[in-house]
């Protein structure tokens, strides 16, 4: 039980049925909240003694140096570079960054947004993945509410309905790449697994495996687009799956991989079959992560430049900029990628 005055905006909030929004005009006497509302939200104000510490001051204008970041999850050692490359740019301009993954975010009992503001934060760098509609509606509310305390930029597959500082990905455009790096190295069956389905947004994956198929004159084959997590171990399942369903003479002669970890789990699936790659499969995956280069063979994958993507994120919000910019992006070509074979 907290004693009096340890109570959050969150927490008087809840006890009076508003919005934290609505809680802080009452508290800096704002005249746009109805008699009524405002008289509510007063007596829990009055009730629990609250103290509006945190957020108070954070209103105010009074600065704290320090920017959080949120991630989707810490495993993926994608999100370590984004990390990586957002604190040293903000430590070049003297600020610290917080760090704080999604899903332990993401709970019943603590709204993410509300949590953020009352750490008083000098903004907020967000990565978003692919979403659900319902997710992201809930996501659009939050971050909504979040931004009136504080500056936020979004990066990552960031839906073009959301209307915030933005550095977004085309995703189209890289697979449309890899697509035609793959037909003009003569592959005609070509694979694509990893992902959840993304037929809303002309900037996704699928788009750009779609028109690749189209520019190629290729058809599509519903058992080569295969979606799964963005792991090793579900890679690897979806590529076994994928060859133990098909006759040995339709499996794809090359497989795009959502990212590299799921590359990984592909070449496994691939070699436990007695296949190679690149002699029986090319393989492409995406990130460019550490371990691509001294893979064997080494990765074909797509550079993200998440370090940069992070760095610019920080000079986004330092400099106040409200812009949508597309992330860079290119294909690093190795050896894991051949011609296709011709007996087969």
């Amino acid at each position: 039980m907290n004693e009096p005055g340890n109570y959050t905006i969150y927490e008087g909030a809840q006890e009076a049925g508003v919005s934290i929004t609505t809680v802080s005009r009452v508290l800096h006497g704002k005249t746009t909240v109805s008699p009524e509302t405002r008289e509510r939200a007063a007596a829990v104000i009055r009730r629990l003694n609250y103290r509006p510490s945190a957020i108070a001051r954070g209103l105010t204008g009074q600065k704290t140096n320090t920017l959080g970041i949120i991630l989707p999850k810490l495993i993926n050692p994608n999100y370590a570079l984004i990390f990586n490359g957002a604190y040293e740019e903000a430590r070049k301009h003297g600020h610290a960054v917080s760090l704080f993954p999604w899903k332990s975010l993401n709970t019943q009992d603590y709204n993410p947004a509300l949590m953020l503001a009352e750490r008083r934060l000098d903004g907020v760098i967000v990565n978003v993945e692919y979403l659900a509609p319902e997710d992201e509606e809930m996501l659009h509310r939050e971050l909504n509410e979040l931004r009136q305390y504080m500056p936020v930029v979004l990066i990552g597959c960031v839906p073009k309905e959301f209307d915030f500082p933005t550095i977004s990905y085309n995703h189209a455009e890289c697979i449309r790449q890899v697509m035609k790096y793959l037909t003009d190295l003569g592959h005609e069956r070509i694979a694509f697994i990893g992902g959840v389905e993304e037929d809303r947004d002309e900037y996704r994956r699928d788009v750009g495996y779609m028109d690749g198929l189209q520019e190629a004159r290729l058809p599509f084959v519903n058992s080569y687009r295969i979606y799964c997590h963005a792991t090793a171990e579900a890679g690897e399942q979806a590529m076994a799956e994928m060859l133990e369903s098909l006759q040995p003479k339709y499996w794809p002669t090359a497989v795009i991989a959502l990212n590299d970890l799921v590359a990984l789990g592909c070449q496994k699936a691939i070699m436990a079959k007695g296949l190679n790659v690149p002699g029986d499969i090319s393989l492409v995956g995406c990130d460019n992560l550490f371990f691509a280069a001294y893979n064997n063979p080494p990765l074909t994958s797509i550079d993200t430049k998440q370090q940069e993507m992070g760095a610019r994120a920080v000079r986004m919000i330092l400099e106040g900029r409200n812009e949508r910019e597309n992330a860079e992006w290119e294909l690093i070509i190795r050896e894991s990628c051949g011609k296709a074979a011709e007996n087969r």
